[in-house]
């Protein structure tokens, strides 16, 4: 089945898959969303992005919910975040944040064309 939310980054020279719409991410944000000011839900957190207010940790906690999301553990996740996002000037990974959280929204096709 192919996910119309998911999307791609490339780090180094390797392509990673994301997307927040795995039903067990989704509960996590349903359940707890990511906290910040304004509030923790989704709408809430691309507010946040939309208006340059978004955190450092909002920008690691949706990258790190999309590659489990893809399958991968939260082992492997935090040490892809280690070794491409948190050693990296944080304006490198806003943007596949937010695209990603677009894409959940909106799907990555109709996302792509908004861009």
């Amino acid at each position: 089945m192919i996910d119309e939310c998911a999307r791609t980054v490339k780090w180094g020279e390797t392509e990673y898959s994301l997307t927040l719409n795995h039903p067990w991410v989704r509960n996590v944000l349903s359940y707890r969303g990511i906290p910040g000011d304004n509030g923790s839900s989704l709408a809430s957190v691309m507010n946040r992005f939309e208006t340059g207010s978004y955190s450092l940790e909002d920008v690691e906690r949706v990258l790190e919910l999309g590659l489990i999301g893809a399958g991968m553990s939260e082992r492997e996740a935090d040490a892809l975040l280690n070794q491409h996002v948190r050693t990296k000037p944080i304006v490198d990974n806003v943007g596949v944040a937010a695209g990603l959280l677009v894409a959940l929204f909106m799907g990555a096709s109709r996302a792509d064309a908004a861009a």
